[in-house]
């Protein structure tokens, strides 16, 4: 039987003004079972943080909510694409930023992709260290629609396959951008949905009501109904990113998944 109460987390982006012990005290206060934390620069900066400070806000975490996963602000391509010194500079920084995150407790660090690679620069990812073996699991979050493009999908799914750490992260809004206009569902759908390690139910305004959220949700339920792990959080990028519009959309987003795998279970 489907669990429609399946822990639901909050992605720290969702909210604005916080220091990392307010946003944990809030979750805490609101009952968000968990977050995922902005980890790079455009966040919290994990990496440049003293160890001191993580390790308090590790301990904070232990009494409030546990920080799972912590976002990079570093795209897949900045490892596999553009000069060596470039390349050496970005997996200097991921190393940084998963010992950090290893020590602030986190499970996991995410990746964007918001470059297409090609199959020459993505079958090179099981040679790099930090990818192939690296110290903790990464997801990679797809940011653009041509991901989906035979050319690109293909090689994508043989790097996961290759890299035993190495999963991705799925977003509804971004996945939804991506699918035909027709209704149908394509099979890079599923194939995307059996490699995820976590889910973002993105609302990034109008709410979760387009048609491409319910799809990318409903078979994301299906598959933790069968047993597939994967943590599921609420990223809220609309104009209001106050504490109080910021919870007002994270209960919106849990009532709706509710609704959504209730339907699914009948």
């Amino acid at each position: 039987m489907m669990d429609t109460a399946a822990p639901i987390g909050l992605y720290s982006i969702s909210v604005r003004g916080l220091d990392v012990p307010g946003l944990l005290r809030l979750a805490a206060c609101n009952g968000v079972p968990f977050v995922h934390l902005r980890g790079g620069p455009r966040g919290f900066h994990l990496a440049a943080q003293p160890v001191a400070t993580v390790w308090e806000w590790r301990k904070l975490a232990m009494d409030t909510v546990p920080i799972t996963g912590v976002t990079a602000d570093l795209d897949l391509a900045d490892l596999l694409e553009g000069d060596s010194v470039a390349r050496t500079q970005a997996v200097h920084d991921l190393v940084q930023l998963t010992e950090a995150a290893t020590l602030l407790g986190a499970g996991w660090v995410r990746l964007l992709a918001r470059t297409p690679l090609q199959e020459r620069a993505l079958a090179d990812a099981v040679t790099l260290p930090v990818l192939a073996r690296g110290p903790m699991p990464l997801l990679v979050e797809l940011h653009h629609p041509a991901w989906m493009d035979e050319s690109t999908f293909a090689p994508l799914i043989g790097m996961v396959e290759a890299c035993p750490l190495v999963r991705l992260l799925a977003d509804t809004a971004q996945l939804a951008a991506a699918l035909p206009g027709d209704g149908s569902t394509p099979t890079w759908v599923g194939q995307v949905l059996d490699h995820v390690g976590a889910l973002h139910l993105s609302d990034t305004g109008p709410g979760l009501h387009a048609p491409g959220h319910a799809l990318v949700a409903g078979l994301t339920a299906d598959r933790i109904d069968a047993g597939q792990r994967m943590e599921i959080a609420v990223e809220w990028t609309g104009a209001d990113r106050s504490p109080a519009a910021c919870l007002a959309r994270y209960r919106a987003a849990t009532t709706w998944w509710a609704n959504l795998t209730a339907r699914e279970a009948r």
